[in-house]
């Protein structure tokens, strides 16, 4: 069953990050900058560089035929996808807001917002767990990424955010121009219950960063600090073995006012290692929001050139709700 959480209109932001990369420039919570659902439902929100919409993509990197296995679903997630119920690429398309590019309709698909649809596939020749997955492509000379975007149930206050990635050789964030950084949002989250999101970006070209930050619903008003930045390293060898790799995002609300967000990778298969935390605190008569909805993909800032066509892919994706299952994937620590 597919659901889509209903309640309050959610607000969607995704960020405008142009200029240099963000070791040399402060970034603080009006960087989130808000998309109102309902003035253009599904619409690309990147206004980092200038996009064009694809009908198809231009270009793409062949699928070399590969399959791997590794962890499969908890079977412990309020929602997931591992892509094994689709036949075809029309069928996942069928499963995707006809408003950001699908074919689905858009109260009732599992992927209700996000971007360039168009150019996400059922990949059947590469293979995780012995079912198809979903390849992202990004052709050459456009910045154009898919970003499917997928509503909880109901808000959550605790949240683990896990998926499977697989990049392909030669992937970058580089591009052509000059006045962007080179950047890419990788996986993100947004609340169902005030403006702002939070996400994994791999920035200042190889630099993984986690950061986050609420807004008063309806302003540019932060309602909390700015959260921490936190640092997790850089890709080493995710963008040339053509390995799949394990992000898990956890999130927690600690008490109404404070909150933690923590970032866990490891080559598939591997332990996952703790890799980057960060927190934040509500500004006085606010309290910390719930998360509403789940980003595989946010915006790419720079332009590739022509010949830069790459492609990454999605093997799985699960949330959990961390107060019914407070460690479901059993990670060292205390939860």
């Amino acid at each position: 069953m597919r659901f889509r959480f209903a309640a309050a209109p959610v607000l969607l932001l995704v960020a405008a990050c142009s200029g240099t990369d963000s070791r040399n420039s402060a970034r603080d919570v009006t960087d989130l900058t808000s998309v109102v659902p309902g003035k253009s439902p599904g619409a690309p929100s990147d206004t980092s560089t200038a996009r064009s919409s694809p009908a198809a993509p231009s270009t793409t990197v062949p699928s070399t035929p590969s399959s791997s296995t590794g962890p499969g679903l908890s079977g412990l997630a309020l929602i997931s996808d591992d892509f094994s119920q689709y036949a075809s690429t029309a069928a996942l398309q069928n499963n995707i807001s006809v408003n950001i590019g699908g074919t689905g309709n858009g109260q009732t698909s599992l992927y209700g917002d996000g971007h360039d649809a168009q150019l996400a596939e059922l990949d059947q020749s590469v293979r995780y767990n012995g079912h198809a997955t979903v390849k992202y492509n990004a052709p050459g000379g456009v910045s154009n990424i898919p970003g499917l975007w997928a509503y909880l149930p109901h808000p959550l206050s605790t949240m683990w955010f896990r998926a499977k990635i697989r990049f392909s050789p030669g992937f970058t964030t580089t591009g052509v121009l000059t006045n962007s950084s080179n950047a890419y949002k990788l996986l993100g989250w947004g609340y169902a219950d005030s403006y702002g999101s939070g996400r994994v970006e791999i920035t200042n070209t190889t630099q993984y960063q986690l950061y986050y930050g609420t807004l008063a619903s309806g302003t540019n008003t932060p309602n909390s600090t700015p959260a921490q930045f936190g640092i997790g390293g850089n890709v080493t060898t995710e963008w040339s073995d053509g390995g799949w790799y394990d992000y898990i995002i956890e999130y927690q609300n600690t008490s109404a006012t404070t909150s933690v967000a923590r970032l866990w990778m490891a080559r598939d298969g591997s332990t996952p290692v703790l890799r980057a935390t960060s927190t934040s605190t509500s500004l006085p008569g606010y309290t910390m929001p719930h998360i509403g909805y789940v980003m595989m993909g946010l915006n790419f800032n720079q332009v590739r050139a022509p010949n830069q066509s790459q492609a990454l892919w999605y093997g799985q994706w699960e949330v959990v709700d961390g107060v019914q299952h407070p460690n479901p994937f059993g990670l060292a620590g205390n939860y």
